[in-house]
């Protein structure tokens, strides 16, 4: 079998409040890149959610128009685990994982 590489981009709109922008498939995945474009100046928090705890992976304060990698090496996701953001501002968060199949 082999295995499926993968990309999705999400658009999260100002919330101030944690948006589910990546679940992890039922066979589980490896998220290799997460890149996050900022539409407006504001803090931006990315969180590991495994079902038992809620981590603050990163947080950066983004300008207009900037872009940022908040993932320094890949990430092993099991089934039913997410990544959230929580944004005052308006972000595109583009997700590129590889699916076990």
């Amino acid at each position: 079998m082999a295995n499926l590489y993968k990309t999705v981009m999400v658009e999260v709109a100002t919330t101030g409040s944690d948006v589910d922008v990546f679940s992890a498939p039922s066979g589980g995945c490896i998220v290799r890149n997460v890149m996050i474009y900022s539409k407006g100046a504001g803090t931006v928090t990315v969180k590991y959610d495994d079902r038992t705890t809620d981590t603050a992976i990163n947080q950066a304060t983004l300008a207009t128009d900037e872009m940022w990698e908040p993932f320094s090496s890949p990430l092993g996701m099991l089934s039913a685990n997410v990544i959230s953001v929580n944004s005052g501002v308006a972000v595109n968060v583009l997700i590129t994982y590889v699916e076990f199949t």
